[in-house]
């Protein structure tokens, strides 16, 4: 997958340019399978489009199974938890992934949601959307100013919503909190992250945010494990030894990441990596 959230192999959200540091607004990633890949729940931790380039990603949802080849996108609001399995056919299993940092206007998805296409987690690709998408994935590897990102970012929310399917991505509803922890975790997910620091970059103590979370059904520390997680599948998929992943990841144990990573996706990394 990517599953970006997917999540991810992705490229940086910091970007520079010359001495100074320019943010990107969206992340895109590559995910691969020479053989059959299951994987249960990943972590999508911000609105997130995956298209199937090559192969079939079968996706279990709500005791559903949906099925996605490149004619059709695999769309998922943020904070939510993905099982399913890259398949590969005549050729290796291939996606690649749009991650969105940036929401549109409210009023835009207000809009999409008035036409009623009620598809779960599904768009169908057009040569517009295709375009849009093939532009957006070529920017997160520019130099492009973060006001020149939000115009072609803009661009392609508008034809989402023409499409009616802007809502799909960004349901009309408040940003809670474990979606913006997630987001920034992600900055640099194999640091040592402590409540009692993010919860003043939040403006909160840390009894304040653990209730927060709590009220969401999470904790701090699943919420770190979970982007670690989904950070270390992008990582194997660049073939890096698992002591490697597991330091970058912010474990000093490969025993324990490797327990954490099976407790998580249902898999080992040895198993995952064989799936490559």
């Amino acid at each position: 997958m990517s599953n970006n959230i997917l999540v991810i192999e992705t490229d940086s959200n910091v970007k520079e340019t010359g001495t100074q540091m320019t943010a990107s607004l969206i992340q895109a990633g590559h995910f691969h399978a020479a053989t059959s890949q299951p994987l249960r729940n990943v972590l999508i931790y911000a609105p997130t489009i995956i298209w199937v380039a090559q192969g079939e990603k079968r996706l279990w949802w709500h005791e559903e199974t949906l099925n996605y080849t490149e004619s059709d996108w695999l769309v998922t609001p943020a904070s939510h938890y993905l099982t399913f399995v890259n398949e590969p056919t005549q050729l290796p299993f291939h996606s690649r992934t749009l991650t969105f940092l940036v929401p549109p206007p409210s009023d835009w998805v207000i809009e999409s949601e008035q036409q009623k296409d009620n598809s779960p987690m599904r768009i169908k690709v057009t040569p517009t959307l295709a375009f849009c998408f093939e532009t957006l994935f070529e920017m997160a590897n520019s130099d492009l100013t973060k006001e020149a990102q939000k115009q072609f970012l803009y661009g392609f929310y508008a034809e989402l919503k023409q499409a009616g399917a802007l809502h799909k991505l960004f349901p009309h509803q408040p940003t809670e909190i474990k979606e913006k922890l997630a987001q920034y975790l992600n900055v640099n997910p194999g640091h040592d992250h402590k409540v009692e620091t993010v919860a003043e970059h939040f403006f909160m103590s840390r009894a304040t945010l653990n209730r927060k979370l709590a009220a969401e059904n999470t904790t701090f520390r699943q919420v770190l494990t979970n982007v670690r997680m989904v950070y270390a599948l992008g990582l194997m998929q660049q073939s890096r030894s698992q002591l490697s992943v597991a330091l970058s990841c912010g474990y000093q144990s490969e025993t324990r990441f490797a327990n954490r990573f099976k407790q998580t996706f249902g898999i080992t990394p040895k198993e995952y990596v064989r799936t490559l």
